[in-house]
């Protein structure tokens, strides 16, 4: 996992201004990792809506652009003490209300697989970061905003399971759903920073060397039939089936499950989102104008707030966990894709609105409703655009660690489906 100083600073350099994936970049902090004598220290960079000691702490936002932090956030001081080294934060949609790093007040972050389209969002500078560099990343996931990423960049990204890794000095979006996350070039670098940011030993690791090694899968994988075949592209649903194909090869299960209430995910997830948002939304106001997404999304909260709406979505949520929870009754891990394409060109129109087609939200919010783990897996390109595919995970509350085992043990795979 290690990238050595100077390739990384030169790669930095050389791509930098055309991928606008970092906002502050600590040069020293990198030349560190070149005289590190055992090796071991991990270039990191961070989300900027993440506290980082003296770093710029401005959430994407012109209302906040001359904020730094003054200390480090629980999560980065975990990193650092696992032997993580900060090189910088990565940009990122204004308050994590995006599906493209678009409406950034830093400007928009670039695909590295294609510098005309999106990087994805809101975490699109980690993931385009870590796809560009090799490096380690943090991000934040209120609906997706780190698996999408992780599926346009063609890099692994994961959503904890909701409240294990400490959200403390991390600004808000949605706090029952928000939830931080790593992004990294493969499952064991994903797997390392995970560990590394709860502090707790090395169980992800543990699971994904386990997966690696791994002759056979001895578990039932379900495949979500509301998110398989025509709702994906021709392309995406070709790696899907590639995916089983691969998984059926391991010696797992294959078993159809159906999670009828996903058709109304979307909407209440942003019902709830956009109420949820109202504090941290007014409080930003009051120091300046927001970006148009951002003040959208307050004005659509406070329309929503306490209404028949918002009752309903309440009821949705409840009725969505309960169909994952039963669901899982008879599956240990469920897959689908996590978009049902692939990165859009930049400065799509309503790019970044969640009920308007092509609805990059459409396959992940439920995770964040139910707050259930899940991770983002790269799985080839498309046969036609020749950009990444990725494909989601899923399991139950605490069981992170078979998503890392099953996503190591695809990634291991002799077919050629799985590498770059």
């Amino acid at each position: 996992m290690t990238v050595t100083a100077t390739r990384l600073i030169d790669k930095i350099r050389d791509r930098e201004s055309d991928i606008n994936s970092l906002v502050y970049l600590d040069t020293a902090a990198a030349e560190q990792l070149h005289d590190s004598s055992d090796g071991g220290l991990q270039p990191v960079v961070i989300k900027d809506n993440i506290a980082v000691r003296s770093a710029p702490w401005a959430c994407g936002s012109a209302t906040r652009m001359a904020h730094a932090a003054t200390r480090d956030a629980p999560v980065v001081g975990a990193i650092r003490r696992a032997g993580g080294m900060v090189i910088g934060t990565s940009n990122m949609d204004e308050f994590a209300m995006g599906a493209s790093t678009d409406t950034s007040a830093w400007g928009p972050t670039h695909n590295p697989w294609d510098l005309l389209r999106t990087a994805g969002g809101s975490s699109g500078g980690s993931a385009a970061a870590v796809a560009a560099y090799g490096v380690l990343a943090v991000g934040t996931d209120t609906g997706g905003s780190i698996r999408e990423p992780a599926s346009q960049c063609g890099v692994v990204g994961v959503k904890p399971t909701y409240g294990t890794i400490d959200a403390t000095d991390v600004v808000p979006f949605a706090p029952t759903m928000d939830s931080v996350g790593p992004l990294a070039p493969d499952v064991g670098g994903a797997a390392w920073l995970h560990d590394a940011m709860t502090g707790a030993g090395s169980t992800m690791g543990d699971a994904a060397r386990a997966g690696a090694d791994a002759q056979r899968i001895d578990m039932t994988i379900g495949v979500i039939t509301e998110m398989s075949g025509e709702n994906n592209a021709v392309e995406v649903t070709r790696r899907l089936d590639d995916t089983v194909d691969a998984l059926t090869a391991l010696g797992a299960r294959v078993i159809p499950v159906s999670l009828p209430s996903s058709v109304v995910a979307l909407n209440t997830y942003f019902v709830l989102s956009s109420v949820e948002a109202i504090p941290v939304l007014e409080e930003h106001a009051r120091l300046g104008e927001l970006g148009a997404e951002a003040q959208y999304r307050l004005d659509q909260g406070r329309a929503l707030a306490d209404t028949p709406v918002w009752q309903d979505a309440l009821l949705d949520r409840e009725r969505i966990s309960e169909e994952l929870n039963q669901a899982f009754r008879h599956c240990d891990v469920m897959l689908n894709p996590t978009m049902p394409l692939v990165a859009p060109l930049l400065r799509r129109p309503d790019l970044n609105d969640p009920l308007l087609k092509p609805r990059t939200d459409w396959w992940t919010v439920e995770a964040n409703l139910a707050g259930i783990p899940a991770i983002s897996l790269p799985v080839g390109l498309g046969d036609d655009s020749r950009l990444p595919v990725g494909m989601q995970l899923s399991a139950p509350v605490h069981d992170d660690d078979h998503l890392y085992y099953v996503a190591a043990a695809l990634t291991s795979h002799p077919s050629g489906t799985y590498s770059r």
